[in-house]
């Protein structure tokens, strides 16, 4: 008897990749039988079916399916019990396990232009990279925050002590979703790297970056520069008050004020803790304050997603450049340049450039553009005009700073001319349609006042209809011969 088949050519295929089966596991993987067997699927997804999976399970395990507008931050908070900090850490597991053939994975990530952003792991630095550059890459590849349990020693693996990642989790899921509309629109993929499989690369990586600390005062020296202004950066004083006032018992915020005499000029305790419990309210990643007999110490993780070595390799597997807003991993980049991917080596400077545009109308970028891209076919067309832009911006050192600025006037005066064609095609359909309009309207004087209007404007509009027709054809070409009018759009 003839097998019958499950999946058809056509339809979306099961790795979760968004693609059609004919376009993406046809002759590579058989569904059809993994299906039928009732297998597990998991080893045959594809990073972006491993990422829905993964989000299915945070859900499941803080059991937030049913979240509404409603839903209290308070309620929201609750979630995050020792057990759910569990589940979630071996959800990681079952989605990425152990035995995971990690290389083949990331090089079925491989597209034509993709970035992996090693950087700030805030979520506001995170989409502005994904949001800015997803305008000429096809894809946005982010390091999965999550601790890999098996990648550390049992008394920080967060599925044995999972009480000490109750913050850092609430952080990750954070990030994960505001980075859910992406990944489900196949723009973001957020990977696990290969030293997270392999201890032994782990370890020789950390070798090789600290040797490169040792010996390369160049990435010294901006080591040391970049940790003095993170240590007194605003960033970091925000984050010691959440991390030592926010969650601290009343009793001992008694004791702060006293110590730091806030009661001069009339400042009340009482009006302290109002202040201190309205910045609990409204702060995304506090949890909980301190209950007394309860102390337990919280792990905090800043993370840039992996080390530069490890990002190289992971970057070459997956044919991407990189992207940070770290200084210190840019002058790695700079240092390194020669050994890097082709890759890395072509689109890292323009993106250090485009990254750092102040150009306010940039900021309106969001999601919906990023498909409209897509879905009109005009990614490729913008990525070579902006290419074109580069070059012409572009100093003999790419990495420069310098930069930025001259991409920035480059860009500038492309839109100008742009503005200028744009008002000339509307130039034309003002001067048409006055003429046209004006010696209608003064024929057409009785005919308006006996009702007969509409049947006028109907007449003038078939009779105008070439002028109009060119016109239009016009405008529909417009943007294929002047690509900066996608930032007219945003201005």
């Amino acid at each position: 008897m003839k097998e019958r088949f499950i999946i058809k050519r056509n339809d979306i295929c099961p790795c979760g990749s968004g693609k059609k089966y004919k376009y993406c596991c046809e002759e590579k993987v058989n569904w059809n039988q993994i299906i039928k067997e009732k297998k597990d699927r998991t080893p045959y997804l594809s990073i972006r079916g491993r990422n829905l999976l993964f989000i299915d399970k945070i859900a499941e395990a803080l059991q937030l399916d049913s979240i509404t507008s409603s839903t209290s931050k308070q309620e929201l908070r609750a979630a995050y019990t020792p057990e759910a900090v569990r589940k979630i850490h071996e959800a990681l597991i079952d989605v990425w396990p152990l035995n995971t053939d990690i290389h083949s994975v990331l090089q079925g990530a491989s597209t034509d232009v993709s970035g992996l952003y090693v950087g700030e792991y805030r979520p506001e630095n995170i989409l502005k990279g994904v949001v800015r550059h997803s305008i000429y890459a096809n894809k946005m590849i982010v390091v999965d925050p999550f601790v890999y349990p098996y990648s550390v020693r049992d008394e920080y693996n967060p599925v044995l002590m999972p009480e000490q990642y109750r913050m850092q989790t609430l952080r990750n899921v954070i990030f994960w979703f505001s980075l859910v509309p992406w990944i489900e629109a196949g723009i973001v993929e957020i990977i696990r790297t290969p030293d997270d499989f392999d201890r032994k690369l782990k370890w020789d990586s950390l070798k090789r970056q600290h040797k490169k600390f040792e010996e390369n005062e160049e990435f010294r020296k901006a080591v040391e520069e970049s940790t003095s202004k993170l240590v007194n950066s605003k960033q970091m004083k925000e984050e010691m008050f959440r991390q030592l006032i926010l969650p601290a018992p009343n009793e001992y915020l008694k004791k702060v004020f006293k110590d730091l005499d806030l009661g001069k000029e009339g400042f009340t305790f009482e009006k302290f803790i109002a202040y201190i419990e309205k910045e609990r309210e409204k702060d995304p990643y506090f949890l909980e304050k301190v209950k007394p007999g309860k102390n337990i110490s919280q792990l905090l993780i800043f993370s840039s997603g992996a080390s530069y070595d490890i990002a190289k390799l992971t970057a070459n597997l997956t044919g991407s450049y990189l992207i940070t807003d770290l200084y210190p991993r840019w002058k790695e980049i700079e240092i390194d340049r020669e050994s890097q991917n082709a890759e890395s080596r072509e689109w890292s400077p323009f993106a250090k450039a485009f990254q750092s545009l102040e150009l306010k109308f940039l900021n309106n970028l969001n999601l919906e553009y990023a498909l409209i891209l897509r879905k009109e076919k005009r990614l490729e067309p913008l990525r070579v005009f902006l290419r074109k832009v580069w070059k012409s911006a572009c100093t003999v050192e790419p990495i420069s700073k310098i930069n930025a600025n001259l991409l920035a006037d480059e860009l500038k005066d492309e839109i100008k001319k742009a503005e200028v064609e744009w008002k000339k095609i509307d130039r034309k359909l003002l001067d048409w349609f006055g003429n046209e309009l004006k010696a209608g309207l003064i024929a057409a004087g009785p005919m308006i006042a006996s009702g007969y209007g509409s049947f006028l404007a109907a007449a003038l509009a078939l009779g105008g209809i070439f002028k109009l027709g060119v016109t239009q054809s016009e405008r529909k070409s417009f943007q294929d011969k002047f690509p900066a009018a996608f930032f007219m759009k945003l201005k």
